[in-house]
């Protein structure tokens, strides 16, 4: 008996790829996450979305198991069909320590 997909709410799938993305600008989204989202929202298992991305099927479930050292050329691989690839981010914790000086001079005596 052949399995048939689900019908595909586009609109569904189009507002979970501005949620990653925003969560992707933003900073927070961890690489376990965002491959498994990658993942969902193109609907695929893991060895289609391997094969599709042209990497193994090892790589894959080891990134969404949060235990994978994947190689910046794979990144790029998995988020080249999403229009990413891998570039620095400033974390929240960096953004805080640099508002944090700020905020102090704002309100001390001078």
């Amino acid at each position: 008996m052949a399995r048939t997909k689900k019908t595909v709410d586009k609109e569904e799938l189009r507002q979970r790829r501005a949620v990653l993305y925003a969560a992707i600008e933003a900073g927070a989204v961890t690489l376990q996450h965002a491959v498994k989202e990658m993942r969902a929202i193109s609907r695929l298992t893991q060895a289609q979305f391997a094969q599709h991305r042209g990497v193994s099927l090892k790589t894959i479930k080891e990134i969404e198991s949060g235990k994978g050292n994947p190689t910046i050329q794979t990144l790029n691989r998995i988020g080249q069909f999403f229009g990413l690839e891998v570039a620095f981010v400033r974390t929240e914790t960096l953004r805080e320590k640099e508002i944090a000086p700020a905020s102090a001079r704002a309100i001390s005596p001078q």
